[in-house]
């Protein structure tokens, strides 16, 4: 008996030891470009050349697309004065946009911002994704939900770990070659993530981009990821943040 479980205690060490510690990733700065430092930043998504933004707080949450090179906001739709608008994703001739405690989700046609319907959820809406053929949400705890774009039902959940340790607080989310990069609210840092089981592959600390920032401003918190997969960058922004930043990531 004692042998057998000498044995388990062994096969689980082998085990966690086996296991691949979190990347460590750096940052380039490519690119400056002008942001609207009045808008509360939730959502941001590069789709097809076009920059689509949803903003919060209550009475001044918009959906908005972008002119990517320089920032210009081409036209954008207010949301009622009623919810707090979150995070924002698109598949094909869609725009889901979440609100923070409303439980409602709200689906608009991306060419002219029509509604075209709604759902409701249970929970906080925090920051929204899509793999192409699932929406991936994050509620503000450990846990992704991903969630069939037909009626917002939750397909399956995972919770996300950095080794045994959940990492909560997760927002903005973005889809990048199979993985998924999540804002970790409070904090200037983003963590890369397996769809598979929620585990960390990796971290990016941004704390030194705020100090590139033109100043004065009142900046907030880093929250605002875009994946351009035509060049492979990131465009990263912040709460209030006056830029926009082309990033390339790499491993240090």
């Amino acid at each position: 008996m004692r042998r057998r479980i000498a044995s388990l205690v062994l096969a689980s060490l082998a085990l966690v030891s086996c296991q691949k510690s979190p990347d460590h990733l750096g940052y380039q700065i490519l690119s400056v470009r002008a942001h609207d430092a009045d808008a509360y930043t939730q959502g941001l998504q590069l789709t097809n050349g076009r920059l689509f933004e949803s903003t919060g707080l209550y009475g001044e949450s918009t959906v908005r697309e972008l002119e990517p090179s320089t920032g210009k906001i081409l036209r954008k739709r207010p949301l009622a004065k009623t919810v707090f608008g979150e995070g924002l994703a698109v598949i094909g001739n869609e725009m889901w946009v979440l609100t923070w405690k409303e439980n409602t989700v709200y689906v608009f046609e991306p060419d002219t911002f029509k509604l075209i319907r709604s759902h409701t959820y249970s929970g906080e809406g925090w920051g929204l994704t899509t793999d192409g053929s699932q929406l991936i949400m994050s509620d503000g705890t450990s846990t992704l939900k991903f969630i069939s774009p037909k009626d917002f039902s939750v397909v399956r959940t995972v919770e996300v770990k950095d080794g045994e340790r959940p990492i909560k607080n997760l927002n903005e989310l973005e889809w990048i070659n199979g993985e998924i990069f999540a804002n970790v609210y409070t904090t200037e840092k983003m963590v890369r993530i397996s769809p598979k089981d929620g585990r960390v592959t990796g971290w990016l600390d941004f704390t030194g981009l705020r100090n590139q920032l033109t100043q004065p401003n009142r900046a907030e918190v880093l929250n605002g990821i875009a994946y351009d997969a035509k060049t492979g960058h990131l465009l990263v922004t912040g709460k209030y943040w006056p830029q926009m930043f082309e990033i390339r990531v790499s491993k240090k």
